[in-house]
């Protein structure tokens, strides 16, 4: 197998090329060729196939293209090659199958060979190239900048190392030519014009190489007001003096980078730890606070990134307080969610095992326990898991290799300096200021937040002034007399800044200190602005934080957002606590004001601006947990309770199950009398239910008795529902249609639309279960019209849904319209559960009613679906209808295994005995859990398509 990117689009099997497509299916496939293991959300496949403006039906259209790629491309060992991963798909490629990563790995072998060697090694990875990236497609729509430049940026070290080697070798001559054109189109780049002039020098022509000096020097001294590196000084010595060694002993200097968010330095270090990375499982990069190991540790993912098929995954430690849940933030990262009888721990220890990744644990040193034991167990068990930490102290776990981050040495410092000076004052030169610029770096220690608020204060006072304010003996000793010489330093510099700030800006500072991650402006003013104030009053001291570079304000969809960096939150923090009133003040306003807008959240998610309250919600996550934390540690019950009902429709639907373990934590501790009790008993129930558990999800929604939520409450949060739901999927379908009719008339009466389409949607389902579908038929027509009045697009998916259940029978491409109509709806709020239900029953129709082929390919979308979202009664129904599939497509043996394993977890099954005694079925299956049910599901539709060579 062979995908080739490095030139036009190409995909070979066994030395034959495969048809992929037209324009739009091979750029589907190269976008997710670009981000091999990693998942492509649909939305950036959709702008990628549709550049110019996607149609009505783009979601649909999308995952006819995928279901047709995926059964074109040979499995991987395990499953799918192409798989369903939310909020979009993740394309496996093996070792040696991408020219791209095979590009890299050879690139990689040759650094550290002998001359001749690295020059045949090199030769083959060059040889890969066949032209530019994906010439043949529109590169600028797939939105893939960064890969694209860092492979061109690649070829280009190849190519530079390559004549290296050929100079070592003797050969300079042979490569003159190649190095004269790379220093024309790449003018500014140091080690380009050093191995020209080697290569000059060594084929006779010293005036030419003094020349390429001259042309260099005088464009970094005009244009940026640098001079050449010492390395680069001393090639153009050895050329003067007419050292005949020179191509021997002349090396390249690395390239300085000048653009403001550049990675300045540390080249030896990250050689280094790459090389760590490939001996070691876990590699934890220690160093001061400011010290930079977090952009350190990125940058070396981005460059390793091609060596892990399964994707490099980051996941910040440093919004979590101390205790708090790591494992939870970890899943949370790689999108996995827990599966019933199993806990968290092991279902990501399940998901991990087998995979080759890996994990970027950013700031573990506050949970330094919990991250060392999560740590150790994951390498102990999923072996192909490289794990890259970032702490101020090591792990202390075994097999462990510590890389101590050092302070940034001078020269790398003053062009630390310099660039971020110039990001802040354009037109600043070193010039005189030269000294002056490395008694700052030296006296901060190289370290890169020091260095980087100092620069900041360039537009304001010269490098000459900031020596003597950082002469300044106060500045140098307000930490503990026992801390370490750059942690003062650091601490100095911070105080520093801290210093210059107007009263106004230091109170905002320090109450900033109390969010988790970042903040919007709104959030920003409730949480930190005085009385009587106004939003925009706020918005300008922000301003000022964010120039004297306090606050780094980034950009996002939604607009911009604010967040103060975690060292200097910390001193911010150390600062509240210091004083009491600061920290209940802010502590109990953040609470209040994360509260406040998940009850708006609640309301908003059933009106029709679902979509914009659910993208505006999402990226507080780590501030809800922290006011939900806050809220159960100061006993302020009431507040806990708020906001662990506010939450079921934005997380439970979309996120994960963790606020179902907030609800059972507040319910523990809510009187009775409580008004939102009900609601707080059907969020904890509604969770229990989701993961299959109905013994729990009875015996909890029982805590409620007759009480109900009442108007507004979360839909999926009515506990007599959960009761109704559990009857359903027991097959008392009768109990739970009387119940549901009963509440179709309260709605009625209380005016309730939301809850009326619920109602009626559920009367629906109870009587298509019954196998009475005509009769619900009114039901879902008035649920149709119902939602439509609402607007709002998890009602008008619920309704659609109900109404092609019915008509399924009936009127077949009626239904499977309805369906898609219901996913593509449930899909533009971000709601994956109503999405999959949909998606679901269009491939079960389509199994009797449709083309099988393409109903095979939609289910096993489906099941990755559930697996990944971890519904197991939802997995378990899917496979029903994969049963009805497999015996509808002949598949008798494989359908009895999944039938004997729905009967032995106490499952219904659409097989009769007598069919099943018919087709010689026999026990084989039984027992088997829910995850191997799965896999045997994928794997049987696999078999399908292979066993009839069946291409769609």
């Amino acid at each position: 197998m062979e995908f080739r990117v490095l030139g036009p689009l190409e995909v070979v099997v066994d030395g034959r090329a495969l048809a992929v497509g037209g324009p739009k299916p091979r750029a589907l496939l190269a976008s997710l060729l670009l981000r091999p293991g990693s998942v492509v959300s649909t939305d950036r496949l959709v702008d990628a196939v549709w550049p110019g403006g996607a149609p009505r039906n783009a979601t649909g259209a999308l995952r006819a293209y995928v279901s047709r790629l995926r059964a074109a491309l040979p499995p991987v060992a395990g499953g799918e090659r192409l798989r369903y991963l939310s909020p979009g798909y993740v394309l496996t490629v093996g070792d040696g199958e991408l020219d791209a990563a095979e590009f890299v790995r050879l690139v990689d072998e040759g650094r550290g060979l002998a001359a001749a060697a690295a020059v045949e090694v090199l030769d083959r990875a060059l040889g890969l190239w066949r032209g530019e990236v994906l010439e043949d497609l529109d590169v600028g729509a797939l939105d893939a900048s960064a890969e694209l430049a860092r492979l061109a940026d690649l070829r280009l070290v190849a190519v530079q190392e390559r004549a290296e080697a050929m100079l070592r070798l003797g050969r300079g001559r042979e490569v003159v030519t190649e190095l004269e054109e790379l220093v024309r189109r790449f003018p500014d780049r140091e080690q380009l014009a050093v191995l020209s002039m080697r290569a000059l020098y060594e084929a006779g022509r010293q005036s030419e190489a003094l020349a390429v000096y001259r042309d260099l020097r005088g464009r970094l001294v005009d244009e940026l007001g640098v001079e050449p590196s010492p390395e680069t000084r001393e090639a153009h010595r050895r050329l003067l003096a007419q050292d005949r060694a020179s191509g021997r002993t002349m090396r390249a200097a690395p390239d300085l980078p000048h653009r403001r968010t550049s990675f300045v330095g540390r080249d030896w270090d990250l050689d280094r730890v790459a090389q760590l990375l490939r001996n070691a499982p876990v590699v934890t990069l220690t160093g001061v606070g400011g010290v930079g190991k977090s952009r350190f540790a990125l940058e070396v993912a981005r460059r390793e990134q091609a060596r892990f098929p399964h994707g490099v995954w980051l996941c910040e430690l440093a919004p979590l307080a101390g205790g708090g849940p790591v494992t939870h933030t970890v899943a949370a990262a790689l999108r996995v969610t827990q599966r019933q009888g199993l806990t968290l721990e092991q279902t990501l220890l399940d998901h991990l095992r087998g995979r080759r990744l890996l994990l970027v644990l950013d700031n573990c040193e506050h949970l330094l326990d919990a991250a060392s034991r999560l740590v150790a167990t994951i390498v102990s068990t999923c072996p192909d898991v490289t794990v890259l930490a970032t702490s101020r102290e090591p792990l202390g776990i075994a097999d462990e290799q510590v890389w101590p981050l050092r302070p940034l040495p001078d020269g790398e410092a003053a062009t630390l300096f310099v660039d971020r000076a110039r990001a802040h004052r354009p037109d600043f030169r070193p010039g005189p200021a030269r000294e002056p610029v490395a008694e700052i770096c030296r006296r901060l220690d190289g370290l890169p937040l020091a260095i980087e608020l100092a620069a900041a204060r360039m537009r304001v006072m010269s490098a000459a002034e900031l020596v003597t304010r950082l002469d300044d003996p106060a500045l140098l000793t307000l930490a503990p007399r026992g801390a370490e010489a750059r942690h003062r330093s650091l601490t100095a510099a911070i105080d520093w800044s801290y210093r210059l700030l107007a009263p106004a800006e230091r109170l905002v500072f320090v109450r900033m200190s109390v969010f988790a991650g970042s903040a919007d402006l709104a959030a920003v003013h409730a949480v930190c602005a005085e009385p009587g104030t106004t939003e925009a009053d706020t918005l300008d001291l922000l301003t000022a934080l964010v120039d004297k570079s306090m606050v780094v304000a980034t950009e996002s969809p939604l607009g911009t957002r604010y967040l103060v960096l975690e060292t200097l939150k910390a001193f911010g923090r150390d600062h509240r606590d210091g004083d009491t009133s600061h920290t209940d003040d802010a502590a109990r306003r953040h609470a209040e004001h994360f509260v406040g807008l998940a009850q708006q959240v609640a309301r908003g998610v059933q009106g029709p601006d679902e979509r914009v309250w659910v993208q505006r919600t999402l990226p507080e996550i780590d501030n809800l947990r922290a006011a939900f934390d806050w809220a159960m540690a100061a006993g302020e019950i009431d507040l806990a309770v708020r906001l662990a009902t506010a939450l079921p429709e934005l997380s439970r639907l979309r996120l994960g199950y963790e606020s179902m373990e907030w609800a059972e934590r507040a319910l523990a501790v809510t009187p009775r009398d409580h008004p939102l009790f009900a609601a707080t008993v059907g969020a904890a129930a509604r969770g229990a239910w989701n993961l299959g558990d109905f013994a729990k999800a009875r015996r909890l929604a029982a805590l409620a008795g007759d009480r109900s939520p009442g108007r507004g409450a979360a839909r999926i949060g009515y506990p007599r529902d959960v009761q109704a739901d559990v009857a359903l999927y027991e097959d008392d379908a009768a109990a739970a249609l009387s119940y549901y009719r009963e509440q179709v008339a309260i709605a009625r009466r209380d005016g309730d639309p939301i809850r009326l389409v619920w109602t009626l949607y559920y009367v629906a389902i109870c009587h298509a279960v019954l196998r009475r579908p005509d009769m619900g038929l009114d039901a879902a027509r008035e649920s149709v019209r119902v939602a439509a009045t609402t607007a709002n697009p998890t009602a008008e998916s619920m309704a659609r849904y109900a109404l092609g259940l019915v008509l399924k029978k009936a009127d077949p491409p009626r239904a499977l319209a309805l369906f898609d109509e219901a996913a593509a709806r449930a899909e533009s709020v971000h709601n994956a559960w109503w999405q999959g239900i949909a998606l679901m029953e269009a491939a079960a129709t389509r199994t009797v009613h449709g083309d099988p082929a393409v109903a095979a390919a939609e289910l096993v979308v489906v099941l990755d679906l559930w697996e990944h979202a971890g519904d197991i009664t939802q997995q378990w129904l899917t496979l029903r209808y994969v049963v009805r599939l497999l015996t509808a497509l002949g598949a008798d043996s494989d359908a009895r295994v999944l039938h004997h394993a729905l009967l032995a977890a106490g499952r219904p099954s659409p097989l009769t005995a007598e069919q099943v005694a018919t087709s010689g079925g026999n026990g084989v299956g039984g027992g088997m859990p829910v995850d191997a049910a799965l896999a045997h599901a994928r794997a049987s539709l696999r078999r399908w398509f292979l066993d009839h060579d069946h291409r769609l």
